[in-house]
């Protein structure tokens, strides 16, 4: 009875349809058949294959007679399940059972991948130790999970060891040994695994299609291309069968060289299965074919594939390419609907698009919902921050994360420099150079790059230099740093020297370099070398112009004054010129004061950016500049016109640490901007700056400062001249010889800025004061009129109100009254 019940068994193993190993179990009890050793074996494989631990140690426990299939099963599956501490219990018990139940080779074999699967290196050794005894270590199955084992525990040398005391080593040996040395990350590692793998093929082992793949995970570089070829090749020769498995390796090999035409050619010959689309779609994503990348979704999606989460992560790869706001909350979207739990990789991979898609709130949302943030989930809301121009926040919250105690990453670091950069923050840069120390990455390349380019922007050259000096990688980056910084802190001389001095030490030059090199040029007026630069970018180091040279080399010409240069430079681009050549080219029409051309420059850019109020800001300077004061007082009335109104400007005070109260308003007309104030002053005194006056430029205020002057000797002269004396003159006289004076645009802003001064007029003599010792009352509030030019008989009735204001004992007291009418 009991063959019958054991062949029932090994028959239903796995199967929907045949009776449950418990009903067997159940049926062996009332039968009495427990006695028979093989069927209680074959209760415990059913156990064991449908997971049931517990109810195989029970049918263990009662068994009567147990031999070593009894004990390997058992351990099998208890290392199988993670449970190493029964396993190790029982494999001491059958060591305690003497010659009768000796473990054999398949008994180690699974205890020592139990070991490697819970990484535990030091249970590992001593069943090493226990399979030398039992004369098994020699065995191909037991050397090849010993080799594995010491792998999974990064034990590299004592792989090896295992690795070389194999006598015969079989393909899984190799296959281990391969594997431990790819995945160690190390390049030395990788090479000797390359060199491994040819020996193998000299010894005539034949690599299996897992060895293939081990191997296939070195090359993860365009340089090594070629050899992932010849691996590939020798595959072919080989007739081996590329399975999907293979088939995924190969797509993975070829995306992270950039072997696109490859890619192409293998994804038609291999059978897919979610794994090989989703290698596909990253090897798309990784190169930047961003279109195949969405297509290879779509067939996933109409093919009903199972996708994961790391195809979820390359698509918004994809989408942070594209920059497709819209498809990224569909993504996200779709991972909320078909996901149970996105795990913290996906919602960071989220944050970081949302973040390079300008999306800041959304971002903001997805992170406050993480329940387990780690360090890359701060780090990436920190480089959203700093990605849109939020370096204010970006500190603030860098403060938070060194409140909380989280560690700082290099790409933290190199993050919140950008943002020391972008506000010229040179205590908060200090402290995170403080922290770069004690953190001991101050000589990492990148921290170092960043450390450079935020004293350059801060105007410290001096200690930019010396951490360029002291920098043992000098990469182009490093170089572009110094040389921008020289050039934009007046030092043109040292940036074109350390150019020299970079072509010496045989660094290439790239597009950034030049634009530094050729704004240099621009400022000390080296027109010549200028010329020069741009022709060695193609002709020496084979860079395309970019918008940003063509634009250096415009306004090189216009800053010498050489317009017929600079307009036939223009002519001959290759492409249209953007704004941002024409504003170079208006900029120095305004320094020149060349009218004509300056018109044009103005057009062109009104023409591609109409709401932009520089040009007619620019265009009234170069006419006030040759005194064409209507020409000056139409081009305000369209820029009013147009509703239209100059970015206001503001000034950033840096404090010696973070403040709390950072967000203080200073307030000056009719706008309003955030400030930073030190915390020492806002101790000292609260203070709060309000005007009415309007703000003007330095040129417009000193033309202004000799026209009030200009106003106040004619308005002494009318008033001497009036049929009655005045002892004090009032302010209005000033307004009076102005409207004499100043052209009709500045008659109206006096106007406004007369209007607005809330004074009064008390002018005590000897025992009186004005209009019979009461208060004369402050001019009415006028609303701004609709047209600039005030009418003459406005400015009358106006001068007539100003000089109303008399000596009440004046002896022409009674004329007063038929002035006013």
């Amino acid at each position: 009875m009991h063959d019958h019940l054991a062949a029932l068994l090994l028959r239903g193993s796995g199967g929907h349809h045949h009776p449950h190993p418990r009903t067997v179990h159940g049926a062996a009890v009332k039968l009495g058949c427990l006695a028979s050793t093989y069927l209680c074996n074959n209760l415990l494989l059913s156990y064991q294959a449908r997971g049931h631990l517990a109810d195989a140690r029970g049918v263990f426990d009662e068994m009567p007679r147990r031999n070593v299939v009894s004990w390997s099963v058992l351990i099998a599956a208890s290392s199988r399940l993670g449970v190493l501490g029964d396993a190790l219990s029982l494999f001491a018990g059958m060591l305690r059972g003497g010659e009768r139940d000796r473990p054999n080779s398949f008994t180690v074999a699974a205890l020592v991948a139990g070991c490697a699967r819970a990484k535990d290196g030091v249970a590992g050794e001593q069943v090493h130790a226990s399979a030398v005894k039992l004369g098994v270590d020699e065995d191909e199955s037991v050397a090849g999970t010993l080799v594995d084992m010491y792998a999974k525990c990064g034990r590299v040398g004592s792989s090896w060891r295992a690795f070389v005391l194999t006598p015969q080593s079989s393909v899984l040996s190799w296959t281990s040994m391969i594997a431990c040395l790819v995945n160690h990350g190390d390049a030395g590692y990788r090479d000797t695994a390359i060199a491994l793998f040819k020996k193998m093929l000299v010894l005539k082992v034949w690599p299996t299609n897992a060895t293939f793949s081990c191997i296939l995970k070195v090359f993860d570089v365009p340089e090594l291309l070629p050899s992932g070829k010849q691996v590939h090749g020798c595959l072919v020769k080989m007739g081996t069968e590329v399975d999907p498995v293979l088939g995924t390796a190969l797509l993975a090999m070829y995306g992270r060289c950039g072997g696109m035409d490859e890619i192409t050619r293998l994804a038609c010959r291999i059978r897919h299965d979610s794994f090989s689309r989703t290698s596909l779609l990253v090897a798309y994503a990784r190169n930047g074919c961003n279109m195949e990348a969405v297509r290879v979704f779509r067939d996933m999606l109409m093919g009903h594939m199972p996708i994961d989460q790391s195809a979820i992560t390359s698509l918004l790869q994809v989408c942070s390419s594209l920059g497709q706001l819209r498809m990224v909350k569909e993504i996200h979207c779709y991972a909320l609907k078909n996901f149970f739990r996105l795990d913290t990789l996906l919602l960071n991979a989220i944050i970081t698009v949302y973040g390079k898609c300008g999306d800041i709130t959304s971002a903001e949302i997805v992170f406050n919902t993480l329940e387990n943030k780690d360090t890359i989930s701060w780090t990436a809301l920190l480089t959203c921050y700093v990605q849109n121009d939020l370096s204010q926040e970006a500190l603030f919250f860098f403060r938070e994360m060194v409140r909380k105690g989280l560690e700082s990453s290099i790409f933290c670091i190199t993050s919140v420099l950008r943002a020391c950069s972008a506000t010229s923050s040179l205590s908060c840069g200090w402290q995170i150079h403080s922290r770069v120390v004690k953190l001991g990455v101050d000589d990492d390349t990148s921290v170092e790059n960043a450390l450079v380019t935020m004293y350059a922007k801060c105007g410290v050259v001096q200690v930019a230099l010396k951490i360029f000096n002291s920098m043992r990688n000098r990469g182009i980056i490093s170089w572009n740093a110094l040389i921008t910084s020289f050039s934009q802190h007046g030092n043109e001389v040292a940036a074109i020297q350390l150019f020299d001095m970079m072509q010496e030490e045989m660094v290439c030059p790239d597009d950034y370099t030049f634009v530094g090199l050729l704004s240099s040029c621009s400022r000390m007026g080296l027109v010549a070398e200028g010329c020069e630069y741009f022709k060695q970018m193609k002709s020496k180091y084979n860079l395309e112009p970019k918008m940003e040279h063509y634009t250096c080399m415009v306004d090189l010409f216009a800053r010498a004054g050489r317009f017929s240069d600079a307009m036939k430079f223009i002519d001959a681009m290759p492409c249209q010129p953007d704004q941002l050549v024409w504003e170079a080219l208006l900029a120095s029409c305004r320094v020149h004061g060349n009218l004509d051309l300056g018109r044009m420059a103005a057009k062109k850019i009104l023409e591609i950016k109409p709401e932009d109020p520089s040009p007619y800001i620019i265009l009234s300077s170069i006419h006030a500049s040759i005194d064409m004061w209507d020409e000056k007082a139409r081009n305000r009335t369209l820029l009013d016109f147009q509703q239209l109104r100059k970015d206001v400007g503001s000034s950033q005070l840096d404090s010696q640490g973070f403040s709390d109260d950072i967000f203080n308003t200073l307030q000056v007309g009719k706008f309003q901007w955030p400030r930073r104030i030190t915390s020492r002053a806002a101790k000292m005194n609260k203070v709060t700056l309000e005007s009415r006056l309007p703000i003007m430029s330095s040129n417009r205020s000193s033309r202004m400062a000799v026209t009030v002057l200009v106003g106040v000797v004619t308005g002494m002269l009318i008033l001497t001249l009036l049929p009655w004396q005045v002892t004090a003159l009032p302010p209005g006289s000033v307004v009076l010889g102005l409207y004499v004076h100043v052209s009709a645009e500045e008659r109206w802003r006096l106007e406004s800025m007369y209007t607005h001064v809330p004074w009064r007029m008390e002018q005590e003599t000897e025992g009186s004061s004005v209009s019979g010792g009461e208060e004369s009352p402050p001019l009415p509030h006028r609303r701004r009129r609709s047209s600039r030019c005030c009418s003459a008989t406005t400015a009358a009735r106006r001068s007539a109100r100003i000089c109303s204001w008399r000596r009440s004992d004046s002896p022409r007291s009674t004329n007063s009254a038929s002035f006013r009418s």
